[in-house]
């Protein structure tokens, strides 16, 4: 596999993470028989799914569900934002507080 491929996807698609959920469902789909769009010259999967992004072989619809951008309708208003208000408004602090560990150590050496 050509490692330079996820710069040549990122014109595709800009998020890595983004890439990395696109591609996974795409090779799961491969894996599951759907039909390869580029030669199949690949053994993997994976590989065909990354080839196929990096050739713009997708249309703007099948690649905006995996954009965080539009993952989340905007008049949802629901965003980290919102999640630490909520937090805060509910008396729990954000982010969690965790518990010392002062007091769980022992002092003797294993």
């Amino acid at each position: 596999m050509d490692p330079l491929i996820v710069f040549d996807c990122e014109n595709a698609v800009p998020n890595r993470f983004a890439l990395a959920v696109a591609a996974a469902g795409r090779a799961r789909a491969l894996s599951r028989g759907a039909e390869p769009r580029v030669p199949d010259e690949a053994t993997a999967p994976v590989e065909l799914a990354l080839r196929e992004i990096a050739g713009n072989r997708f249309q703007p619809d099948e690649v905006k569900p995996f954009l965080l951008a539009d993952s989340v309708p905007r008049e949802s208003g629901f965003g980290p934002a919102d999640e630490e208000s909520f937090a805060v408004a509910k008396g729990n602090p954000w982010p969690p507080h965790s518990p010392s560990v002062r007091g769980r150590c022992t002092d003797h050496v294993i």
